[in-house]
């Protein structure tokens, strides 16, 4: 039986891109588009675990993390199509609308947090922890974007940027949220 998703054009070290470009699977279209694969996989575990665990609000949690697996496909094709190559290829940009909804989402739960004012040395629960995983996750994904921005002059990714900006505060503030007021902060005495 053939494979539905080995096709072997890969063992050259090479992939297509949406954009129907050839290109090595080290490129900055697809160091940028596996970070963002990465960035899904933590996020779509984070939110199975607050399903299974609980946490207060854990539906509106789950639900918005569920919102946002799926705006990352729209990510996702642009950065795999940063020229517009194939616009026909892509359900729809992000819009000021997504900025919009990740930023109100953030400020919800900033209202109901007490952010510590010291860097946090460590995560007081597991929830919590794999939301600071996705956090450094997000801002890893962030860093390949500005590359493959700085790599191709001509792509102008609009409201991406700022998204992905905003993607890790999110998680950040969602990582203490999930912490309620336990916070672990850097204490140098530990040091001592």
């Amino acid at each position: 039986m053939e494979s539905q998703i080995t096709t072997k054009r890969g063992d050259g070290g090479e992939t297509t891109a949406l954009s129907g470009d050839t290109c090595s699977k080290a490129h900055p279209i697809m160091a940028c588009v596996g970070a963002l694969d990465e960035l899904r996989a933590h996020t779509a575990l984070l939110r199975l675990q607050i399903l299974e665990e609980q946490p207060p609000d854990a539906d509106a949690l789950g639900q918005f993390l569920f919102w946002l697996l799926h705006a990352f496909f729209l990510l996702g094709s642009a950065c795999s199509d940063p020229l517009d190559k194939h616009p026909e290829r892509r359900k729809r940009a992000l819009a000021r609308g997504d900025l919009d909804k990740l930023e109100a989402e953030q400020q919800r739960l900033e209202e109901q947090t007490t952010l510590p004012r010291a860097f946090i040395v460590s995560a007081s629960n597991t929830l919590a922890a794999q939301a600071d995983v996705t956090c450094t996750v997000a801002r890893r994904f962030e860093r390949s974007f500005v590359r493959l921005r700085e790599s191709l002059p001509d792509f102008e990714p609009d409201l991406i940027q700022a998204f992905l900006n905003r993607l890790s505060d999110y998680f950040y503030v969602l990582a203490r949220y999930l912490e309620g007021s336990e916070h672990r902060t850097v204490d140098y005495r530990v040091l001592e």
